[in-house]
């Protein structure tokens, strides 16, 4: 990983901001299920939006995920523009 990077979390990426994937630490059972629908170490995304429930709506390869806030917070991106 390249020193300079500048991670941040997933739950505090801005709205509309485009990102990486990082690392993803969560409960392996999780892990694949998130896998599964496309969220995988160097994925590229598009935060499209906050959910009412306080996590966050991705955009992966035009598919929306909706991430809890829990797993938000153990999931590390780099904005990319």
């Amino acid at each position: 990983m390249n020193a300079n990077l500048m991670c941040v979390l997933l739950s505090d990426t801005p709205i509309r901001a485009r990102g990486r994937l990082v690392s993803i630490d969560v409960d392996p059972a999780h892990l694949l299920r998130l896998q599964e629908l496309g969220m995988r170490i160097g994925a590229e995304f598009f935060l499209a939006n906050r959910a009412a429930f306080g996590g966050v709506v991705v955009n992966i390869a035009g598919t929306r995920i909706a991430v809890d806030t829990r797993s938000a917070r153990r999931i590390a991106v780099e904005e990319i523009s």
